[in-house]
């Protein structure tokens, strides 16, 4: 299969598949977690005296009172390591009698010692994890338990020794060394460590970048069930990036990990049947993935099914449950929730029609980072639907963002009234449509008014002799005065016209800064400037 020379940045910076702070501990291989029985298949001394094999077929019918006592004579009396890796692991889970951590670490220490490598593994992972009423966590135990097991061929202790080194913790981290492991474990067919293994050769940790190597990992790791690896498959199939693009088999496999039970594959999958992305829309097929993201509070997935219920995309509209969904979503800082609220409000959509709520909810949606809100309201103010709503200096962001002659009269008729923030916005239209010399009058206008935003660009008009005759006295005074007032991009470019300038043409410019700064802190608004404008910087 030929191989691109890229790989998807989303796998490079997939999270661990495991946090080491948190690894369980709860690990028994055989059967399901069933209670302890109550009963016990005869005498204490009886069951002392099991065999293995009787141990064995005890925990096979629940009888785990059985399987305790049968164990902990085996461990006492033999002193087996498996026995006593068989007992520690009972006690740490707490069959057949009470949970008892610190005697499991003791048991669990001894096999160890015998270099019995479940034991040391299992004993690692409760030094990591640390459990209430169990020893402290102890990674530099756990890095050598692991490293013990690990030089034994135990490919799940390999895999956690990688994890250990590429992370620091426990030993000096040490990129080379996690490969080295887990390379080591992915050859012993450990799933996990297939997938790291595919995210370091993607990422370049501890070797160079290897496209090929990633994508062979990967779907090693996909083909054994891996759900996280087959979403990633799935991802870089449908992308292309990666891997050739296949769609149909990207489906494949984004079904098999969201079937897997991989939360942003069964989002990623609704998705998909919702908006017919590479598959034919199907909207019942949608509503079933999505719910499960929405079940499991995803807000990608509650976004998205409150943007569908509201009609047009295959799902029945209920605004109804569209609301609940998307004040959800809102509430977690999703601008398109925000907006699409505010759109229902404008529009009287299951509830009666409310536009100040409405425009609460745009500018909502607005300070979230919303483009379609701004324009929305921008509408609204050129229509002289915020009338009273607001003062108008605050309706020109927005307008600012619409193009066409409504925009452009409404912003005239404002800088022509006064308006500081009108005059610089009606002066940059001007800019981009050409008019230079007549948008330099708009923005001497704003830049006179203490507007920093008119300040620089007047600055760079001068630079440039753009709608004025170049001066760069004019230029760095204006610049100056941007300057100190925050504008850090400003002071770049007075510090680059500055170089082109004598000595006695900068202190000239200062000296119109300052004066400039002088004459509005004594004229009659100077209250006002004062608590608006910093000091311009004068060096």
């Amino acid at each position: 299969m030929a191989i691109s020379n890229t790989f998807p940045r989303a796998l490079q910076m997939a999270s661990t598949a495991l946090i080491l702070t948190t690894w369980p501990v709860a690990l028994w291989a055989e059967g399901s977690p069933s209670q302890a029985s109550s009963e016990s298949n005869g005498s204490a001394a009886e069951v002392a005296s099991l065999s293995m094999a009787e141990i064995e077929a005890a925990w096979a019918a629940g009888d785990f009172v059985s399987v305790r006592q049968g164990l902990q004579h085996h461990a006492e009396t033999t002193g087996a390591p498996f026995a006593q890796y068989r007992y520690g692991r009972v006690l740490l889970e707490g069959r057949g009698g009470p949970q008892d951590l610190m005697a499991a670490r003791d048991w669990l220490e001894r096999a160890a010692a015998q270099n019995q490598s479940e034991a040391a593994v299992l004993l690692a992972r409760l030094y990591l994890s640390a459990p209430a009423g169990g020893p402290p966590r102890d990674p530099a135990r756990a890095a050598v338990l692991f490293r013990q097991a690990a030089v034994r061929g135990q490919a799940e202790a390999q895999y956690y020794l990688g994890l250990l080194y590429g992370q620091g913790t426990g030993v000096t981290a040490d990129p080379v060394e996690a490969l080295t492991w887990l390379q080591a474990a992915a050859e012993r067919d450990y799933t996990e460590a297939q997938f790291e293994l595919s995210r370091a050769y993607a990422s370049g940790r501890g070797t160079a970048e290897d496209p090929a190597k990633a994508l062979h990992w990967l779907q090693a790791a996909a083909t054994a069930g891996h759900a996280q690896a087959q979403y990633f498959l799935a991802y870089a199939l449908d992308s292309g990036q990666g891997a050739p693009r296949n769609r149909a088999e990207a489906l494949n496999w984004l079904h098999r990990s969201a079937e897997g039970g991989f939360l942003r594959a069964q989002v990623a999958l609704g998705k998909k049947y919702l908006r017919g992305d590479g598959v034919e829309p199907n909207p019942q097929e949608a509503l079933r993935w999505l719910a499960l993201g929405v079940q499991a509070d995803n807000q990608e997935a509650v976004l998205t099914l409150g943007l569908a219920l509201l009609g047009g995309e295959g799902i029945a509209a209920n605004p109804a449950q569209a609301q609940i969904l998307l004040t959800q979503a809102a509430a977690e800082g999703q601008p398109a929730a925000s907006h699409a609220l505010g759109r229902m409000l404008e529009q009287g959509l299951g509830q009666p029609a409310n536009l100040p709520e409405a425009v609460k909810l745009y500018r909502q949606a607005v300070d979230q980072g919303s483009t379609k809100a701004a324009l929305r309201l921008g509408e609204l103010a050129v229509a002289g639907q915020l009338q009273g709503m607001m003062a108008p200096h605050r309706m020109v962001p927005w307008v600012e963002t619409l193009s066409g002659a409504a925009a452009r009269d409404w912003l005239q008729a404002q800088a022509q009234d006064g308006l500081r923030p009108a005059q610089r916005a009606f002066g940059e239209m001007l800019l981009a449509e050409g008019e230079a010399e007549t948008a330099a009058q708009w923005l001497t206008l704003a830049a006179r008014a203490y507007d920093m935003r008119a300040q620089h660009q007047l600055g760079r008009l001068y630079i440039q002799g753009e709608g004025v005759e170049q001066d760069y006295v004019l230029a760095h005074k204006w610049l100056n005065l941007a300057a100190g007032a925050g504008d850090a991009k400003a002071l770049e470019m007075r510090a680059v016209v500055a170089d082109l300038m004598t000595p006695e043409q900068v202190a000239q410019a200062q000296a119109l800064a300052r004066e400039h700064l002088e004459t509005a802190r004594s004229g009659p608004d100077a209250q006002t400037l004062r608590q608006s404008v910093p000091q311009a910087a004068s060096q």
